[in-house]
């Protein structure tokens, strides 16, 4: 029976030793197979696609304390200082995706101690309302449509600006079409038309209490020529109904052409900008004004200087009575450009339909951290055409201005400016202006803190 069983055995044994190899390789696969799945698994986790979509909820508040002694007006020796703060706090909604971005702004603007804090009587002035609403879908990854209440800058703001040091600051209701190359090439083309209500008939456009325009197109191009160059055009139509009731039908179109050409290498930058203004003013009377800006700069490792003048077209009525000579800078900023103090941003108004020369050199020191930044801006001011008060020709030159700012901004969402401003006037820009005393010294000075901090972000 023994010698029976041996056979059996070892075949047995022999089975078992040759299957062996196969057993082990086939754990060694599986083995493999579920560290290589895990792998995979990691990498499908690593390859997840990025959120499309972001959200961001910011607040926008500054308060602004002065002691206001010759802003905007010449004094005289009987006048007195003003002081106050005001405050300006907008809480803005950022939503950003690749199909649309929609951008809400809420701003209150005051002055401290304005509106009563005890009542919310109807009769209680309201300066709360929405700054800036809008949704801008996008049709491709290069064009875009912005509709609603927006902010229009355009270049160097000088024509289209936020106005952001204005307590309000500037927006306009507005239909825009964007294409950016993303490259080297943008432009824009904006529409807007005013109503003052939802009329039954008629287009009547009867803003209560301010003056606006009736109808606006604005057509801007942004193209970098080389590695130096770009040039920058602005194309405007804005028209203002007739301030005779009789004539509301009609609209007096004022028309702007021109641009920027500018060039850098290394520290050094140069501009020249012009502008001319044609069509009709908002009396119905011709335009033919014009504007021009050459600078230049230089940015060293802390320090930048900036040599240039602006020359706007004034009133001649002794050779074109029948023309306007004007130029108005349409929706621009005028603080950052011709003095801190703003003696002249209205125009014509602030310069008497003269017009205006204005020579200026600037100094900005910045530490290598950059939280501390000085400036000093020096301004001449001439008018531009003769100008005849009582039958004689007073001299051209108005006035000198010195500016200084300091800025210290601890972090990316803090950021506090102490400003002082002084100026030099002639009899000449008394005159102009039609308030003021030669002798006195007009000055201002502020001091602005502004919070910009992110409430909430994610994205999703």
């Amino acid at each position: 029976m023994k010698m029976k069983l041996l056979p059996k055995l070892l075949f047995l044994s022999t089975l078992v030793f040759m299957t062996k190899p196969l057993w082990a390789q086939t754990t060694l696969n599986d083995s493999l197979r579920l560290a290589f799945a895990k792998i995979d698994s990691l990498k499908a986790a690593a390859t997840v696609p990025k959120p499309q979509n972001n959200l961001t909820i910011g607040l926008d508040m500054r308060t602004r304390t002065e002691f206001r002694h010759g802003y905007r007006n010449v004094p005289t020796e009987d006048t007195s200082g003003a002081f106050f703060t005001n405050q300006r706090t907008r809480l803005n909604v950022d939503f950003k995706s690749k199909k649309i971005d929609v951008f809400l702004s809420l701003q209150d603007a005051r002055v401290w101690g304005q509106q009563d804090p005890r009542t919310t009587s109807p009769s209680t002035t309201s300066a709360t309302y929405l700054f800036e609403a809008y949704a801008e879908p996008h049709i491709t990854d290069k064009f875009s449509i912005r509709v609603g209440r927006q902010r229009l800058i355009y270049d160097n703001q000088r024509l289209f600006a936020e106005n952001d040091w204005r307590l309000q600051g500037n927006s306009h209701d507005a239909f825009r079409l964007i294409y950016n190359n993303k490259i080297n090439f943008s432009t824009e083309l904006t529409w807007a038309f005013n109503q003052s209500s939802e009329n039954i008939f008629t287009s009547n456009y009867k803003p209560n209490g301010f003056v606006n325009y009736k109808t606006l197109l604005v057509h801007y191009l942004n193209y970098k020529l080389s590695k130096n160059f770009t040039l920058t055009t602005i194309n405007a139509g804005d028209g203002y109904q007739s301030s005779n009731p009789a004539k509301y039908t009609t609209t007096y179109m004022r028309y702007t052409s021109g641009g920027r050409l500018e060039y850098s290498s290394y520290n050094w930058y140069a501009t020249f900008s012009g502008y001319y203004q044609y069509g009709k003013d908002s009396s119905g009377k011709k335009l033919a004004a014009y504007y021009m800006q050459p600078e230049l700069k230089y940015t060293g490792k802390n320090i930048t200087t900036r040599l240039g003048f602006e020359y706007m077209s004034g009133a001649d009525t002794s050779s074109h009575p029948d023309k306007d000579k004007n130029f108005v800078p349409l929706y621009g900023v005028a603080h950052r450009f011709m003095g801190n103090l703003d003696l002249f941003t209205t125009f014509p108004a602030d310069v008497n339909g003269a017009g205006l020369f204005n020579p200026y050199l600037f100094f900005q020191y910045q530490n290598n951290n950059k939280k501390w930044m000085i400036r000093m801006e020096n301004h001449l001011f001439y008018s531009q055409s003769t100008f005849v008060y009582k039958s004689t020709k007073e001299d051209k030159y108005l006035g000198f201005e010195n500016d200084w700012r300091l800025n210290y901004k601890p972090n990316s969402f803090i950021d506090a400016e102490f400003g002082f401003c002084w100026a030099a006037v002639t009899n000449s820009m008394t005159l102009i202006k039609k308030a003021g005393d030669p002798a006195t010294t007009p000055y201002w000075t502020y001091l602005s803190l502004r919070f910009t901090p992110s409430l909430l972000k994610f994205s999703f």
